[in-house]
């Protein structure tokens, strides 16, 4: 299934071009695992969705996707340890977590 991520309204317009610009970026085509979590209290719950998780099947190329939207988007600039990416998971479950802030910004 393909899914047209820019026109997913009920997710935040930040996240929206985060995701869409990874996938330019790379060349590669992502796909959604988890959007928005009835009753959670993080940015997968938020509306708009503030958060959401892409299926890696690499570890070696997940590590460089993860570096890149690091080096290029910060999470808040008043908080530089939090990122908006990070890789997680195992095998399958090996996955994306993308984030954003309401101060998110892209620095390219």
């Amino acid at each position: 299934m393909k899914a047209d991520i820019g026109q997913m309204e009920f997710i935040d317009p930040m996240l929206r071009k985060m995701a869409e610009w990874i996938e330019e970026e790379t060349g590669l085509e992502f796909t959604l695992t988890s959007i928005f979590r009835m009753n959670d209290s993080g940015v997968h719950g938020a509306l708009p969705v503030r958060g959401i998780d892409l299926r890696c099947r690499s570890s070696e190329v997940g590590v460089s996707v993860e570096s890149l939207i690091n080096k290029f988007w910060k999470y808040d600039p008043k908080r530089p340890n939090k990122k908006c990416c990070f890789l997680h998971g195992h095998d399958s479950n090996l996955h994306f977590h993308l984030q954003v802030h309401p101060n998110t910004e892209y620095i390219g």
